[in-house]
């Protein structure tokens, strides 16, 4: 930690040196105050575009290295008229430009928003975004349901993960602060968070020095709605529809904004049903008997009925006792109740068409209910003029679950000498997390228009996860002491970075744009099997660089390279050694001696000034983790998570915007996969390739008279990963919209219009194989109706992220 401080104390110093050339200016409205989030544009007199930026939350911009000479700037934002200034003359270092003046718009509220409205997918140059709050089938989803029709984003439905660009390793923040959770607590969390109480999803694939280095394909980041307005205002949201079974939403956001003090919150609730209807088929070898080659062939048969209620909450504020100071505090919180019951039916064969030696029928009981919640306390200073600006936060965050799973089997054909499965199996696991952050940041202005910015990070993280498996006959159950497990983790990362931004060249033509940074981070961890007695103790020190170039190559074509290292560590359920049992035949089962994997990362961004956008991205892994099957037992098999190899991957994004007609508007994404995955596994080199793709296409229709309309579709290739395989698959879904007044919206949605999005999972091992068909309730109907209040006239929020964002993705 002491070379992370020298680090921090040297750069502070050097960043005061010298000060930029700069242009500043402010943007208000019609009381004086300062306007967040607007658009500002400088121009030469010949209007000729120099630069564009926005307001920041106080309503100041900059313009930077902006050679003397004469120009004029213009500022314009959603239901405001547009403003000009006067002829500006640029001769000194710096210049403080007089205030320029927003006036609101004549234009009714509810045409600018129809007029205006952002694209559901929109693709920038770092990241890709989903304008999920005006999207209007998106409305009355769920935040999982929403995420699977990003591009690159697939949801792995029977294993509970997610992937991004055919790759897991994806953190999940919730407003930039980390989850802490394992993968099937995330999927749990999105599938009971109501998409109406989301702003937008950022789907950010290659993070600077600044971001947590952990991530091998990226980051997912949820924004929270946040109202923007001045005075008290508000919107209220209710939903509901049916597919097979029946869904609720409900939402609500307030805020009180003055002039130094802004109180905001936001609730919502999603109550629904859902069902899980699986067909699988295995075929696996039997060593059971010394000397004899068996086959299993398991035919297994599910159907479980869900019920979900989940609740969250946010509730914080933002003071600002002077001009260059801000101080604030926000809570966040989860609720989840997650119940599944339902039979499973399992058959075995030794051969095609030979008799059933085995069956049985198990009726299933799962419960889980889950919290998560967070509280950050932040201070933003700016030190003058030219002194930078100073950042700080402190996170506190606790998840528990209360887990249970009751399997009551019955066996109903029982040939020659066979294992029968017990009667009675349950599994209780009582699941704490806690987390405690902090983080410090400083960004300041050097000479001839360069900037750095360094800080400082150290997490902590706690859990204990005590499984108690018990089972027996008539009711009468056993506690297993050899299959429980107590299991307790600890982790602590210090951390910090330097990061360095400005542009290289003379003269008047194009400057090339760097930006480089170097990031350290030393981890200690501990796993602590207190029921095995196994301690597995991890410390080291890494160093992750990155670098990102970026070159216009003409007025309307810029070029952006960039590289990052990364790092993905196991999350803590996949180190606990216990078992979970799905049904008597298949469980999973951690990895305590988990390693985490590596990640070079390098890609090429072309952006015009049309909006037609390409990518090209290179990925290289070491000590890959795997997500793996296995047979054992002779009739039963379990998942596991293994460092297998080395895997490397390309891929290749496109998105244009197209006006078909008038009032009708489409954004296409195509992205394209190639994947070379080398590993052993169980004794064998595999070498796997996997070429695959998906398209995205979102349409926008404009009839007039507040009647607007949307069809998204998307489908994907067959694909590989590792030793697991998809076939072609795809969805469409489809809604329409009527701004009935000013504040008030009505949304009626179609998901999945022909019920297509089945996940069809298969598997492929040297030893067997393993093929399945999912289906979920996705065919839905939702009725949706959003009302506004108060004072809708914009001023803008503070947005920031804070210190607890790595260490929440991996929290169970």
């Amino acid at each position: 930690m002491k070379i992370l401080l020298y680090i921090l104390v040297a750069s502070v110093a050097l960043g005061h040196v010298h000060a930029q050339t700069t242009l500043k200016g402010k943007i208000i409205d019609g009381q004086a105050q300062g306007m967040a989030f607007i658009s500002v544009t400088l121009f030469t007199l010949d209007s000729t575009l120099v630069k564009a930026t926005a307001t920041n939350d106080r309503g100041d911009f900059e313009f930077e290295n902006i050679l003397a000479g004469k120009y004029h700037y213009s500022a314009h934002g959603v239901g405001f008229q547009n403003a000009y200034s006067e002829n500006i003359e640029v001769n000194k270092e710096s210049l403080q430009l007089p205030a320029l003046v927003l006036s609101e718009s004549a234009t009714e509220l509810a045409e600018v928003q129809v007029a205006t409205k952002r694209p559901f997918v929109e693709q920038m140059l770092d990241r890709t975004i989903l304008n999920v709050a005006n999207s209007i089938v998106s409305s009355g989803s769920t935040a999982l349901e929403v995420l699977e029709k990003a591009p690159g984003v697939t949801v792995d439905y029977q294993n509970e993960r997610l992937q991004l660009r055919g790759k897991e390793g994806v953190i999940v923040q919730i407003d930039g602060k980390q989850t802490y959770l394992s993968a099937q607590d995330v999927i749990a969390m999105l599938r009971s968070m109501s998409s109406d109480n989301i702003d937008k999803i950022e789907l950010i694939t290659n993070p600077s020095a600044k971001y947590d280095a952990a991530g091998n394909s990226g980051i997912i980041n949820i924004r929270l709605k946040k109202n923007m307005a001045l005075g008290t205002n508000g919107t209220a949201s209710i939903a509901g529809g049916s597919g097979r079974f029946d869904r609720q939403r409900g939402s609500i956001q307030l805020n009180n904004r003055t002039q130094k003090l802004n109180l905001f919150g936001n609730y919502s609730l999603n109550r629904g049903g859902n069902y899980w209807d699986f067909v699988l088929n295995r075929n696996q070898p039997d060593n059971t008997q010394a000397g004899i080659v068996q086959r299993n062939l398991v035919e297994q048969y599910s159907y479980l009925k869900f019920r979900d209620l989940g609740q969250d909450a946010k509730v914080g504020f933002d003071f600002s006792p002077g001009k260059n100071t801000t101080i604030g505090a926000v809570w966040t919180g989860f609720w989840s109740d997650h119940r599944e019951v339902g039979p499973a039916q399992s058959s075995f064969r030794r051969t095609a068409t030979g008799p059933v030696y085995l069956q049985t029928h198990t009726d299933k009981t799962y419960n889980s209910l889950s919290q998560n919640q967070i509280g950050n306390i932040n201070l933003q200073h700016t030190f003058g003029e030219k002194g930078g600006t100073l950042s700080a936060d402190l996170d506190r965050g606790h998840f528990s679950r209360e887990y249970s799973n009751s399997l009551m089997t019955k066996t109903l054909v029982a040939i020659g000498d066979v294992t029968l499965p017990a009667e009675n199996l349950l599994i209780t696991q009582p699941t704490t997390v806690d987390i405690r952050t902090a983080k410090v940041d400083y960004n300041r202005s050097l000479a001839n228009g360069w900037k750095f910015e360094t800080g400082l990070k150290t997490a902590s993280v706690k859990t204990d996860n005590d499984m108690q498996l018990s089972m027996g006959r008539d009711g009468v159950l056993v506690p297993d002491p050899l299959l429980s497990n107590h299991f307790q983790y600890t982790e602590r990362i210090n951390a910090g970075y330097v990061s360095v931004a400005g542009k290289l060249g003379r003269g008047e033509g194009p400057k090339i744009e760097v930006q480089a940074g170097l990031r350290a981070e030393h981890t200690h961890s501990e796993g602590n099997s207190l029921s095995l007695e196994q301690v597995v103790v991890r410390n080291y020190l890494k160093w992750f660089p990155s670098l990102f170039v970026s070159r216009p190559l003409s007025p309307k074509q810029t070029l952006t390279l960039s590289y990052s290292h990364r790092i993905d560590r196991p999350n803590y359920q996949n180190l606990n050694p216990a078992r979970g049992y799905v049904d008597p035949f298949a469980y999973s089962e951690g990895n305590p001696y988990l390693k985490p994997q590596f990640t070079h990362a390098v890609e090429g961004k072309l952006s015009m000034q049309n909006g037609v956008f390409a990518s090209l991205a290179a990925n290289y892994t070491t000590d890959l983790m795997f997500f793996t099957i296995h047979a054992v037992e002779g009739n039963k098999s379990f998942v596991t998570t293994e460092n297998l190899g080395q895997s490397r991957g390309y891929t290749l994004t496109l998105s244009w915007p197209m006006t078909v007609l008038k009032g009708w508007q489409v954004q296409t994404n195509v992205l394209g996969y190639y994947n070379h995955f080398q590993y052993d596994y169980e004794g064998t080199l595999l070498q796997i390739q996997n070429v695959a793709g998906r398209l995205n296409s979102n349409n926008a229709f404009t009839f007039g008279k507040g009647w607007t309309a949307e069809l998204n579709g998307w489908i994907s290739t067959p694909a590989v990963n590792g030793i697991w395989r998809s076939p072609w698959l795809g969805a469409m879904d489809t809604g329409v919209q009527k701004v009935v007044t000013s504040v008030m919206k009505l949304k009626l949605s179609v998901q999945d219009v022909f019920h297509t999005n089945r996940f069809r999972p298969s598997v492929s091992t040297p030893t067997g194989t393993q093929n399945g068909v999912l289906t979920f309730d996705t065919r839905i109907v939702m009725l949706n109706l959003t009302y506004s209040f108060g004072n809708q006239q914009v001023k803008g929020a503070r947005q920031r992220s804070i210190g607890s964002e790595e260490e929440t993705r991996r929290t169970n």
